[in-house]
């Protein structure tokens, strides 16, 4: 029998516990038996489906030294039936900040339980770089570039621009 995860949290600790010690079953439990799961792990593409999922951890802990994960920040918000988690990884590698990842985690009830149906990892923006951003002013540095007044020109009001 599957285990029941009485809380999103409580799936999501279990998540990150199996990711730790690299087990396939406990991390099967974990994902929602539904085959519209998707997952996007660092630097990769979107995989979807729940055989190409857990066929993407088993190369994962076929390959990869223990990690162990902390969350550090974390954002909750849903409903009765729906938790969408965001959070930020502190990824430790012999007691080690190796990485840092924010991601998204997506659970929902099944079966009178918490499953995860996404989870999406990205690297953390270099806080350098959006410092650097900040003072960005047109890419000759004058802030008035042929980009610069294309962009005045349009009916819209500008957005920011999207970073990941």
């Amino acid at each position: 029998m599957s285990r029941i995860f009485k809380t999103p949290e409580e799936a999501e600790a279990a998540f990150y516990e199996a990711i730790e010690q690299a087990d396939i079953k406990a991390l099967d439990e974990v994902w929602s038996s539904d085959d519209n799961i998707v997952c996007v792990h660092p630097g990769s593409s979107r995989i979807e489906g729940r055989r190409a999922v857990m066929d993407s951890y088993v190369e994962l802990f076929s390959d990869a030294p223990i990690l162990n994960f902390s969350i550090v920040d974390a954002l909750y918000t849903g409903n009765e039936g729906l938790a969408v988690h965001l959070v930020r990884e502190e990824i430790e590698l012999d007691g080690e900040v190796v990485s840092v990842m924010v991601s998204t985690n997506i659970y929902h009830v099944e079966g009178g339980g918490w499953r995860m149906l996404l989870h999406h990892a990205s690297p953390e923006p270099d806080a350098a770089f959006q410092d650097d951003y900040a003072d960005f002013q047109g890419f000759d540095d004058t802030g008035f570039d042929d980009l610069d007044d294309e962009l005045d020109e349009l009916d819209e009001p500008r957005r920011p621009p999207v970073l990941h």
